[in-house]
């Protein structure tokens, strides 16, 4: 008698929300079972078995206000979300990934590659598709006993983030700036090439190495012009030679420290470099303050950046006054 009078009270509660089965005013969909709060309390053995069977709505003041399931349903319902949740997750951070400037390759805890973006595929110069399921090792054999599995390894059995700048192991004389940091259960390995930056640094160096040279060996001049072609930079033996401290050259046309006769044609010979047209050597008569001209010899090379020409640079030697051939005069 009391399971059919809690069966009752249900059923007077299953009236529809709408003729298109979706929630209405009530808050549950049409058809479904429902029974006030105050007859869950009252029939709650009957509503529990009835939940295992389909979900039943539970109404406060007549809106659903919560839903007794099984607790099957509700374990397989969190399960569902739970995947949908997390697949969308790593959906937007793959979706993400292909699309950063710089190599990135995500690998499980056995080291088997989960993802490649496009930057990767192309420096390690093999397809996707051929990268994504194997283990990192067997994907990329270039890597073992390198620089790279060394800090990927350390990442991934202890958690520690890695960074450096190593020799490439997918080509001979190439560099790599890499990053291995651990995300979530996943190991993400990111590294770009910095060849070039390597071979600039390098080139920095050398150059600062030839300028000390030049320095200790005490009869070389170096002088750095901008694009105006005015003093950006010299050394000890320049100002030296001319017996002049550097403040007082810096920011002063070099043209302007050549003697009168012989300034048109090093303009003209400092334009020629500038314009690409190749270095220039020539010789002529500087001004120094001893009230005497220095005769020197100077080659005249274009400074080119990343961005072009950023000036000239002058290597200046001293003469024997006899032994400078006079700069023709500029052309008229």
């Amino acid at each position: 008698m009391a399971s059919r009078d809690m069966t009752q009270r249900v059923t007077r509660h299953l009236n529809p929300v709408g003729s298109d089965g979706m929630e209405g005013e009530g808050g549950y969909p049409a058809e479904s079972p429902v029974v006030t709060a105050a007859d869950l309390v009252r029939g709650f053995s009957e509503c529990r078995d009835m939940a295992t069977r389909t979900p039943l709505y539970i109404t406060h003041h007549g809106r659903a206000t919560h839903v007794l399931l099984g607790v099957n349903e509700f374990r397989a319902l969190k399960a569902q979300s739970g995947s949908a949740g997390q697949e969308s997750a790593e959906e937007k951070l793959f979706a993400l990934a292909d699309w950063v400037d710089q190599a990135v390759i995500i690998c499980d805890q056995d080291m088997r590659v989960d993802f490649v973006n496009r930057v990767a595929s192309a420096i390690c110069r093999k397809p996707v598709g051929q990268m994504v399921g194997p283990k990192l090792d067997v994907v990329l054999p270039s890597i073992s006993g390198s620089l790279m599995e060394v800090h990927v390894r350390r990442t991934v059995s202890g958690g520690e983030p890695s960074a450096a700048d190593i020799p490439s192991p997918f080509a001979d004389g190439a560099w790599l700036r890499l990053q291995s940091f651990p995300l979530g259960r996943s190991t993400v390995i990111m590294f770009r090439d910095i060849t070039e930056d390597v071979r600039r640094h390098r080139l920095a160096d050398a150059k600062a190495a030839i300028i000390e040279a030049m320095t200790a060996h005490g009869d070389v001049g170096y002088v750095r012009l901008s694009v105006r072609g005015t003093i950006d930079a010299v050394d000890v033996p320049f100002t030296d030679m001319l017996s002049l401290p550097r403040e007082r050259v810096m920011g002063v046309q070099l043209t302007d420290l050549v003697l009168t006769h012989g300034r048109a044609a090093f303009r003209q010979a400092l334009e020629r470099a500038m314009q690409g047209q190749g270095a220039q050597c020539v010789q002529t008569m500087l001004l120094s303050n001893r009230g005497e001209a220095v005769a020197v010899k100077a080659s005249i090379v274009a400074l080119h950046g990343a961005y072009g020409a950023e000036g000239a640079v002058v290597l200046i030697t001293a003469l024997d006054g006899s032994t400078v051939v006079e700069l023709p005069r500029a052309a008229e």
